[in-house]
């Protein structure tokens, strides 16, 4: 009986220490804010409406982007819209970034005002489609979604 609790004892301690190293290893979990991306959707469905380049770096300017930041921004909008097949692996390394893991990106698209983590720029356009999938499809299908929808 001595044995089977010293056994107990010795798995149970060995069990705990698996558990504490691990956390105590695992980076820590990064918020993603999809605020801004959200922002520049919306933009981007005002800006297909009107077409006028001064209001729209009018819009622009709270959130800190020039044109060209916001032209990168629905670049990446779009690349994903179209690359459907690698959704799912997106949203893996999305819920990788999460969990507090760093991302090495094949290519790194920096906008202005970002942080500076390669990944973030990604993970905050994928929180969209994650989280407000209508945002996107309103944005890029303009007027013609809202009606085809009521």
């Amino acid at each position: 009986m001595k044995k089977i609790g010293s056994l107990l004892i010795v798995f149970i301690t060995a069990a705990a220490g698996f558990w504490l190293g691990g956390v105590l290893s695992r980076p820590p979990a990064r918020s993603v804010d999809s605020s801004r991306m959200e922002a520049c959707l919306e933009i981007y469905g005002l800006y297909r409406e009107h077409g006028d380049q001064q209001k729209l770096a009018a819009d622009l300017e709270p959130l800190s982007l020039s044109p060209r930041d916001f032209q990168e921004i629905i670049d990446r909008f779009i690349f994903y819209r179209t690359q459907k097949s690698s959704m799912d692996q997106a949203m893996n390394l999305l819920k990788a970034f999460r969990m507090g893991y760093d991302i090495e990106a094949a290519s790194v698209y920096e906008i202005s005002g970002l942080a500076s983590e390669p990944f973030r720029l990604d993970a905050e356009i994928l929180a969209v489609f994650e989280s407000k999938p209508d945002l996107i499809k309103k944005a890029f299908e303009g007027k013609n979604h809202e009606q085809s929808s009521s």
